[in-house]
């Protein structure tokens, strides 16, 4: 058995965005970190286009390039890596794991990869079922177990571009929902014929009774139905361009979590600050009080190194 690493470099590399985290593997502080929006997505088109090289080596050479300026020459740590790049489109295509899972070594597939002599990269893949898949997910999930384990059975939601919903039971993960809400938003608010009828608004100039007007609508199956007031409220009301935007994210998000109103499980909620707020008052207002919990911003930023880290110690326990 190899003795643990002092630090570990954390790589999530996402669809749209590149982050590195040079984190301290007993407490998990992170020593320095930097990002950018080099996601798997904008480097496989730049790869497509390049036509000279295989793409392993292509996004390999990305990596090394990101490695040379975040680390130092003596320092060569172990990295971890979850997200799309272990899709097809990223730098080494995984097959994926089946539900049900958790942090068992078992229960994953992962992947170990020379980089160099001196660095070593380990490959975290995604979790499917029959109506859904994640890659990353599976990482942030494992990192919350510690939340859960006194919750014997529930619905972890992870809302985001593409929202997933993971029902747990007694220590696993059992099954998966995916909703596109964050990506309908984006397509409805700037792509559609209600794009002039909806102006972008930060969370200070939250409009409670619109969004939870949207909620209510969402809840009772009436999203299609109700998208086309939108443009209406704007043609008589040239001003409402932001209440507009709090109602479509109250209508796509009641529409989401319509289902779990017929459910019994407690409901826990966990994502970035920025959706933290919306999810919150819109489960709130559809729930018993006693059915949700919120996993605080700090935890849920911390569960994806916890993830990795854990996911990364069975490399020093064979």
């Amino acid at each position: 058995m190899m003795s643990l690493p002092k630090y570990f470099v954390s790589c999530d590399w996402g669809t749209t965005n590149f982050r590195l985290k040079l984190v301290a593997f007993d407490s998990l502080e992170v020593v320095r970190e930097t990002s950018s929006v080099d996601g798997v997505k904008r480097l496989y088109q730049s790869f497509l286009e390049a036509k000279d090289t295989n793409q392993f080596d292509f996004f390999k050479d990305n990596l090394m390039h990101q490695l040379a300026s975040f680390l130092s020459e003596n320092e060569t740590y172990p990295i971890v890596a979850s997200g799309m790049i272990s899709s097809s489109i990223g730098m080494y295509e995984l097959p994926y794991a089946n539900f049900p899972f958790d942090s068992s070594k078992e229960s994953l597939v992962t992947q170990k990869l020379e980089l160099n002599n001196d660095l070593k990269l380990t490959l975290i893949s995604g979790i499917k079922n029959k109506s859904g898949v994640m890659r990353g997910e599976e990482t942030q999930a494992i990192g919350l177990e510690d939340s859960l384990k006194n919750i014997p059975r529930g619905i972890l939601l992870l809302p985001g571009t593409h929202s997933k919903h993971l029902t747990f039971k007694e220590g696993y993960f059992t099954d998966l929902k995916s909703f596109m809400t964050g990506e309908l938003f984006e397509v409805i608010s700037q792509k559609t014929i209600l794009s002039s009828s909806i102006k972008f608004a930060a969370q200070k100039s939250f409009d409670k009774d619109e969004f939870l007007r949207g909620v209510q609508l969402g809840l009772r199956g009436k999203l299609s139905s109700s998208l086309f007031s939108i443009r209406t409220k704007h043609l008589e009301n040239s001003s409402c361009v932001i209440e507009n935007y709090f109602f479509l994210s109250g209508l796509l998000i009641g529409d989401e979590i319509a289902y779990l109103t017929m459910k019994e499980e407690t409901i826990v909620l966990a994502c970035p600050e920025s959706l933290l707020y919306l999810y919150e008052v819109a489960l709130k207002s559809s729930l018993e009080k006693d059915r949700l919990v919120v996993i605080g911003n700090q935890d849920f930023e911390q569960a994806i190194l916890i993830g990795q880290k854990n996911i990364l110690k069975y490399d020093y326990n064979e």
